[in-house]
């Protein structure tokens, strides 16, 4: 049950740091910068600050998750389940079509914007992977000489 707990606190966690990062990155950006102008495609800039905001968010799941687990499998089986869902989601946009893109006109409510934005296929590929190796370099599974001392 302990590891259950870890692994749905570490992914809450995750979710909640993107959320409130996602944010203020759009409070920073603008529709203007985070969109091409025109379309709702992201922009380079709203791209790679995204996968800061992931890494990071990741980074405290992970922890989260080992402080909870007291192992290296909480953070191991947060890892594994940030990829797999992050690869159900990803499927979707395999299918996107350019041509459905709706123009962008004026100011755009950040719910709706999400809704409307276009993101690389490779992209969405790409976050499980860095949200994984988040994970598990926060739950100190990878990337420390000893993590059995944490």
């Amino acid at each position: 049950m302990r590891m259950l707990g870890s692994v749905v606190a570490g992914y809450v966690a995750i979710v909640l740091v993107v959320f409130a990062g996602l944010s203020l990155v759009w409070v920073l950006l603008g529709a203007d910068r985070a969109f091409a102008p025109g379309t709702y495609a992201v922009t380079t800039t709203w791209i790679l600050l995204s996968l800061v905001v992931g890494f990071i968010a990741a980074l405290l799941g992970g922890r989260v998750s080992r402080r909870i687990a007291g192992t290296e499998a909480g953070p191991r089986s947060l890892a594994v389940v940030v990829v797999l869902l992050g690869i159900l989601l990803a499927i979707p946009t395999f299918g996107a079509d350019a041509a459905e893109m709706v123009a962008r006109t004026g100011d755009t409510p950040m719910f709706e914007a999400i809704g409307l934005a276009k993101t690389p296929a490779w992209v969405n590929l790409l976050n499980p992977v860095i949200g994984a190796i988040g994970v598990l370099i926060g739950g100190k599974v990878i990337g420390t000489r000893d993590s059995a001392s944490a």
